[in-house]
């Protein structure tokens, strides 16, 4: 009975370090010019197989003033092939309010749209439609793939399906610089994307982005973002979990 003690007291010790382990959360706070206007986190859980991503962003002090923004998601991928398996999306933008989700198999994406009105639980449309897959991935995996093939090659494009319409997302890498943080000093890639997105909603994209990819952790560090509504600059504030865990991912996949 002792023994049977201690190893259930070994099991709760060294359960959170494994869920640690496995998991890797970065959140950011973006700025319109000194004012802090909305924050950001996304985390990632390796499942073995596959890997499950989730995030939030919000608006907060003058940037909910301005224009109330509170977005959540989530995305698994298979992990291997880094192909995804389903996207789900929900949305409140202003007095937008919508839900997305996309199923990926058999060579075709399934996707369901749910649009209220205004900001109520009321549907005021609801539409599910099915389109051939060919090469294209959600904005979570096309994220991955951008961490991991600006590491590989200075230029490409990211193959992208989102809001019923398939992308083609330019990017390149500038050059190398160290990043200053409030965690230290990255050594990161400059890497150019221009996301040609027409989608719904007020964060539509506009022109160029930069991002700052940390070559260690193969995470976006700093980011200078445009929208229809205002361009942003966004730091990193956070990092917890295993700092490893994306490139070691992405690094066994190239």
């Amino acid at each position: 009975m002792v023994r049977g003690f201690k190893k259930s007291l070994l099991f709760l010790i060294f359960l959170p370090l494994t869920s640690v382990a496995n998991k890797l959360t970065a959140c950011y706070k973006a700025y319109f010019i000194f004012l802090p206007v909305a924050e950001t986190c996304i985390t990632y859980e390796d499942l073995g197989k596959d890997l499950y991503i989730s995030s939030v962003v919000r608006t907060v002090n003058v940037g909910k003033l301005v224009k109330r923004v509170y977005n959540r998601g989530q995305a698994l991928i298979e992990k291997e092939a880094l192909k995804p398996i389903s996207f789900k999306y929900y949305q409140e933008e202003g007095e937008f309010k919508r839900y997305q989700e996309y199923r990926f198999r058999d060579g075709k994406i399934y996707t369901k749209e749910i649009k209220y009105k205004k900001l109520s639980d009321q549907v005021e449309k609801s539409e599910e439609k099915v389109y051939q897959e060919a090469g294209y991935v959600e904005p979570y995996t096309a994220s991955l793939l951008l961490y991991r093939d600006s590491a590989l090659k200075n230029y490409g494009n990211i193959l992208m399906f989102y809001d019923d319409k398939r992308y083609v997302l330019p990017y390149s890498v500038l050059g190398r610089e160290n990043i200053d943080t409030d965690l230290g000093t990255f050594n990161t890639r400059t890497v150019e994307v221009y996301p040609n997105i027409e989608t719904k909603g007020l964060l539509k994209p506009r022109g160029k982005w930069y991002l700052w990819v940390d070559e260690d952790s193969y995470l976006p560090v700093k980011m200078s973002l445009s929208f229809v509504i205002g361009s942003v600059n966004a730091i990193i504030t956070s990092m917890d979990g295993d700092k490893s865990l994306l490139r070691s991912v992405l690094r066994k996949i190239q």
